[in-house]
């Protein structure tokens, strides 16, 4: 309905249109006629006609606009006077054939509005109606008052033409729109349940989005508890790592490189260092780190012991620190650190030192760091005090009480491994046996005191006079055994009577008691004498046997 309603104020417009062009043919026609010539009969009738027809556009705009105009009873009264004005227009006022495009336009709107029937109907009543108006005209403006029948008889002929265009025109658009408004009903229909579709598109969008929010909500819930799980199990992994490398090291130096890495693997730091305290100087001193830069390791190691780590170490308060002042931490001065932690390494039982760990960017670390450090430091604290007495407790097992040299069952190990490297690089090996001679004459006749601080001085002296790899042990009683790793048997021979000679020149004082000593030395060598352990103990022992038979104080090798 208001498409129909545009067309129609359309043609109101069409209309007004056509009424100022009426109004300017009155005047026109007026200005052209001669002086006197003027009719004002008929000129006062167009006044009278332009005044009807402008008033019945008015009347009718204000029908549209009310839609009044599309009510059954006012619309072909409206449309037929409509029509009968147009006619008379353009019969009486003479205005020309170009205002049939009204009528046309007029007939178009009427069969999209009413059907082709109507349409038809207003096309035959159009065509009776200027045929009558026509006829009335040539009778009014025939010459003499005389009709003329054969000039009518023409006029109806052409206008029968113009009306016979109208119905196929009409029957035309009527069939055009006919189409046209059968796809608008059917995109109508099918916008319809376009909106509907898109109704329930939408509530099942809020649907979607409501299950969505709940999802980012779970996905959050998930995520936050993902991320504590994944902090749990690199603290997890970490302890893991540190516990297998507290069971499986036993070396306080390789200990401390295995957890420094451990600990810049799962931290993520620039710098790791552990840093180890001197009980006899009471100083802090840099132990493993994984910092290369020359002048960077100086700085560390010149400033370490500043008051805010030895703070830290006394009273076992971690520190945090994400914004560093070099002034607070001079050993961060000039290598870019801007962040850092520290936790001490300690048990109940001793303060072992820090560790401390480095960051260049600001605002690095955060509670959980100095948590899962703070616990790696504990656990650290822990194995050192571990690798500590498992070390006392290996002396214990290795070293001789009395002598402090190492026991025979220690001695054994070693020449069993040694024998063996011998054996792959292909090198010599030589191992003397000395004993002391006339040992059992001190205790008889000094007392066995006498006689352990003869063990003891010969053990040191001999103990000095060796090499770093050279392994020395007491092999039991006044017997003592030297393992000399690529020593050669001439090697060893002039080695060990160098040592015959030293102890020969000692003399042993205890209070009153003073007392010179000899010793006897058998040395063997591999290969040149033996080929296994058993092998090389044996002929040593034998050469030792044939020191003694020889008068003592002497050396002797396999012959």
């Amino acid at each position: 309905m208001e498409k129909f309603s545009k067309y129609e104020l359309m043609f109101i417009r069409f209309t007004w249109i056509f009424i100022v062009f009426i109004a300017a043919h009155i005047v026109i026609l007026n200005i052209g006629m001669p002086m006197g010539k003027t009719s004002y009969p008929g000129t006062f009738a167009k006044l009278c006609f332009f005044i009807i027809i402008t008033l019945f556009n008015i009347f009718k705009y204000f029908l549209v606009k009310r839609n009044f105009f599309s009510h059954k009873k006012i619309y072909p009264f409206v449309r037929l006077s409509e029509v009968l004005l147009i006619l008379s227009a353009i019969v009486f006022m003479r205005i020309g054939e170009w205002a049939y495009i009204m009528l046309m336009f007029l007939i178009l709107i009427t069969s999209f509005y009413a059907g082709i029937k109507f349409s038809f109907v207003l096309v035959g009543y159009t065509f009776l109606a200027d045929i009558v108006l026509k006829f009335l005209s040539h009778i009014y403006l025939s010459e003499g008052g005389y009709f003329i029948f054969f000039k009518s008889l023409q006029d109806i002929m052409h206008t029968f033409s113009i009306y016979f265009v109208f119905i196929l025109f009409s029957v035309f658009c009527s069939v055009l729109y006919k189409n046209n408004y059968e796809n608008e009903q059917q995109n109508k229909k099918l916008f319809m349940e376009i909106a509907n579709k898109y109704e329930q598109l939408s509530a099942a969008q809020e649907e979607i989005k409501s299950q969505n929010d709940k999802l980012r909500e779970c996905n959050s819930r998930l995520e936050e508890a993902n991320k504590k799980f994944m902090t749990s199990l690199a603290e997890l992994f970490t302890l893991q790592q540190i516990t297998q490398a507290i069971s499986s090291i036993l070396d306080i130096k390789e200990l401390l490189k295995s957890v420094n890495d451990i600990i810049i693997g799962v931290m993520g730091v620039s710098s790791s260092t552990i840093i180890l305290y001197d009980d006899n100087r009471g100083r802090l001193k840099v132990h493993t780190t994984n910092i290369t830069n020359r002048k960077e390791l100086i700085i560390l190691n010149d400033n370490i012991n500043c008051e805010k780590l030895l703070g830290t170490l006394q009273n076992g308060e971690p520190i945090l620190e994400n914004f560093v002042d070099v002034e607070e931490y001079p050993f961060a001065e000039g290598r870019g650190v801007n962040s850092l932690l520290c936790v001490p390494l300690s048990t109940k039982a001793k303060k072992f030192g820090l560790v401390l760990i480095e960051h260049k960017y600001f605002s690095a670390f955060d509670d959980n760091n100095l948590r899962l450090l703070n616990i790696i430091g504990q656990q650290v604290g822990i194995a050192m005090e571990n690798v500590e007495l498992y070390q006392k407790m290996h002396e214990m097992a290795t070293i001789d009480s009395l002598t402090g040299i190492y026991n025979r069952l220690y001695f054994q190990e070693r020449l069993r491994e040694e024998i063996a490297n011998a054996k792959r690089e292909n090198y010599d090996l030589s191992l003397a046996i000395m004993d002391i001679d006339y040992f059992k004459r001190f205790n008889d006749t000094f007392g066995h005191l006498f006689g352990d601080k003869v063990l003891k001085h010969i053990a040191n002296l001999i103990k000095k006079s060796l090499r770093s790899g050279d392994i020395i042990a007491r092999y039991g009683g006044e017997e003592f055994v030297i393992l000399l790793p690529r020593t050669s048997i001439k090697e060893a021979y002039d080695k060990v009577e160098r040592l015959r000679n030293i102890i020969s020149k000692t003399s042993i004082k205890d209070e009153l008691v003073e007392a010179s000593v000899t010793v006897s030395f058998g040395v063997s060598s591999y290969p040149e004498f033996s080929n296994t352990e058993s092998e090389l103990l044996k002929t040593a022992d034998n050469a030792l046997y044939e020191a003694k038979e020889s008068g003592r104080n002497c050396v002797r090798i396999p012959c």
